[in-house]
């Protein structure tokens, strides 16, 4: 029915194979993945097997399959809590460099690696001495983005294989080394830092600086979260108006950061006159005044963080206290803790963090920078070993 025959050189052969389709005309076709006469024999076998079936010989290949109409696809499935970030960072980072790609092609491990080439290639130097590219950290967040679509195209069946996690370990885009970042070691500057900062910023920076909450989870406080104090702990269930940060799935986690031995005393007034107010259990603990930052047509009626940063600044520069908010109250709340030799898991799960990896990773430098008295004991020399030697 058909036959094989080689042109081209010796060190370089073309193999064809020439057999009558199904529609009677004669084709040929040249078998580019043969090397050899016995791989374009089996190559004319299976034309001839689909001719017997009464198929063509060669099907028309289906056109490949675009990898950004399926990106696109799964960037709207985003329901985590930073999914409008996310959706920013794909658009402007991740998309353009998959344009006009086949899925084929962006599963390869050689496109993953020229892509992280190309960002680090624009952080070089421009002729000004500027770097205008992105950093190791966003670099790394855009090939988590991939990641996340690779595992969502494999769940639906259009991929097999994450090409990101076979990318060597070497070759990864690296975290910055963690500086010792300024906290405040002297308690005694706290007192002066509440009178000097206005009500109820005060009140907020203390819960911050003895309980290590984060800004938008003391702005998003709820009178009943309050209720706990007794117990030596504060609920924290939002992040300003939305979920937390660690609920990156959005169902309502919440978590129990402590609460200094003295704080139901120290906020009693402030609560009280709140009630009095009318707040009810599910009311801000801290509500913000109308301002031109936060007018009250805006869904959310507590304190942004612009606006805490902004009166923190002003206070801090009177204190002669040279930090950011972060610095002196989770920061220094995490800081202080190590320290004093809590373990990393006790703090971890003071702060929230998903794991005592996230803690390591963010505060290493604090972990261990001294070992037990028993360590020490058990690495001293014997006496009997000294006297040996004298």
């Amino acid at each position: 029915m058909g036959f094989v025959f080689r042109r081209g050189t010796r060190d370089k052969p073309k193999y064809y194979a020439r057999y009558v389709d199904i529609d009677g005309g004669e084709k040929t076709r040249r078998i580019k993945a043969a090397r050899t006469n016995e791989q374009a024999e089996r190559f004319l076998h299976e034309i001839e097997t689909r001719l017997i079936e009464g198929r063509l010989g060669l099907e028309p290949k289906a056109p490949a399959t675009q990898v950004v109409p399926l990106m696109d696809q799964w960037i709207e499935t985003l329901t985590n809590r930073n999914a409008p970030d996310d959706r920013s960072r794909f658009k402007r980072h991740v998309r353009p460099a998959f344009e006009g790609k086949s899925l084929a092609t962006a599963l390869e491990l050689g496109t993953i690696m020229t892509w992280i080439d190309d960002q680090r290639r624009a952080r070089q130097p421009g002729p000004d001495g500027k770097v205008d590219g992105l950093s190791e950290a966003s670099i790394r967040h855009n090939l988590n983005l991939v990641s996340r679509f690779f595992s969502w195209a494999i769940s639906h069946g259009h991929a097999t294989v994450n090409p990101v996690r076979i990318i060597p370990t070497g070759k990864r885009p690296q975290e910055s080394q963690r500086r010792d970042a300024p906290w405040l070691r002297d308690d005694s500057i706290v007192p002066t830092l509440m009178n000097t900062l206005p009500e109820p910023i005060n009140l907020m920076f203390y819960l911050g600086n003895r309980s290590g909450l984060r800004t938008g989870e003391i702005a998003g406080l709820r009178m009943a979260d309050l209720e706990y104090l007794k117990d030596g702990l504060v609920r924290a269930r939002y992040s300003y108006g939305t979920f937390l940060k660690e609920d990156k799935h959005c169902t309502g986690k919440i978590k129990w950061p402590p609460a200094a031995p003295d704080a139901e005393q120290f906020l009693r007034p402030w609560t009280e006159r709140r009630k009095a107010q009318g707040a009810g259990p599910e009311d801000l603990v801290f509500p913000a005044p109308p301002s031109k930052q936060n007018p009250r047509r805006l869904p959310w009626r507590g304190y942004r963080k612009e606006q805490v940063e902004a009166i923190w600044e002003e206070a801090a520069k009177k204190c002669g206290v040279e930090m950011t908010w972060y610095q002196a109250t989770r920061h220094t709340f995490v800081t202080r803790l190590l320290e004093a030799g809590i373990t990393l898991d006790e703090v971890s799960e003071a702060v929230g963090h998903s794991s005592p990896v996230v803690t390591k990773r963010y505060y290493d430098h604090h972990v261990r920078k001294g070992y037990s008295a028993a360590m020490a004991a058990a690495l001293r020399q014997p006496e009997t070993k000294k006297a040996h030697k004298t």
